[in-house]
């Protein structure tokens, strides 16, 4: 028997554009994406201890935090790591690398729930989901499948704050989701066992290495289906082209004999089930 620890981020607005037809403007985004990475609690710790010495060792500080829009965005990135830390812009790069070479080289397992909010009205109309309820159900349901009793999984979470247009808070939300999951399943999908789903707990990233992996995980999947989206449900592609910071991670993906789509990334809605499968790390 073993214990698990599910760590997730989420990328991307929460809400809905008025509709479908908006989401070329500026606003709300057109996916929504959880993302996190699953590891067993006593690899955990060691992994924690890694990536803490991977940053004391390019920063002389284990408690940086790494966000990828402060990798990503230059003025966040000269403040928060080149201007802080007195580092060139190539010795950042080269930390990036051996990060994302560390989270190659672990025993993680990687997931992710992808929203396309634009699909998610054009199928529902006024009865689409809430796109982060939508995220967590579906991906709480490839949890069970993964983690299989008398093993137990329980899922840690970046804090958050804000409420719904109408008012409702986000986190109240999802502990009211995760413990009706806990109490009788999924809606949308029946059979499956719920009893090694454990607790839900919020805890500030800043304060998490896990958490940052799972930002990095969340913001990748993202970015694949910003530039990408459309691909991943044409069938008529012979090759799916990949953000290059996400194919570094793409083998670390749950996956059915390689298979990705509907395991290790789940996009909703699914309009066309394309055979996208992963090969080994070059």
């Amino acid at each position: 028997m073993s214990h698990w620890r599910f760590y997730v981020d989420d990328s991307g607005t929460k809400e809905y554009a008025a509709s479908p037809e908006l989401y070329a403007q500026n606003g709300n985004t057109r996916y929504f994406v959880f993302g996190g990475a699953l590891v067993q609690a006593d690899v955990a710790a060691k992994l924690g201890e890694n990536l803490a010495n991977l940053k004391k060792d390019h920063f002389g500080d284990a408690n940086v935090e790494i966000k990828s829009n402060w990798l990503r965005i230059p003025k966040e990135r000269k403040a928060r790591y080149l201007d802080k830390h007195e580092l060139t812009d190539e010795e950042v790069t080269a930390f990036v690398e051996q990060y994302y070479d560390l989270l190659a080289g672990s025993d993680v397992l990687l997931m992710a729930a992808v929203i396309d909010k634009q699909h998610m009205q054009e199928k529902y109309k006024t009865e689409a989901w809430y796109a982060p309820a939508m995220a967590y159900e579906i991906l709480m349901q490839r949890l069970v499948q993964e983690v299989k009793g008398p093993d137990t999984v329980s899922v840690i979470i970046d804090d958050m704050d804000g409420a719904t247009p109408k008012g409702n808070q986000y986190k109240l939300n999802l502990i009211k989701q995760h413990k009706l999951l806990r109490q009788i399943g999924s809606k949308l999908l029946k059979g499956l066992d719920w009893r090694p789903l454990q607790g839900l707990r919020f805890v500030d990233s800043a304060k998490s290495h896990h958490l940052q992996v799972a930002d990095i995980i969340s913001y990748n999947v993202y970015r694949q289906f910003v530039e990408h989206g459309d691909e991943w449900e044409d069938a008529a592609k012979e090759k799916l082209e990949t953000y290059p910071w996400l194919s570094k991670l793409a083998h670390k993906f749950r996956n059915h004999e390689g298979r990705i789509q509907g395991y290790g990334i789940i996009k909703m809605p699914l309009r066309q089930r394309v055979q996208w499968h992963v090969g080994k790390p070059k």
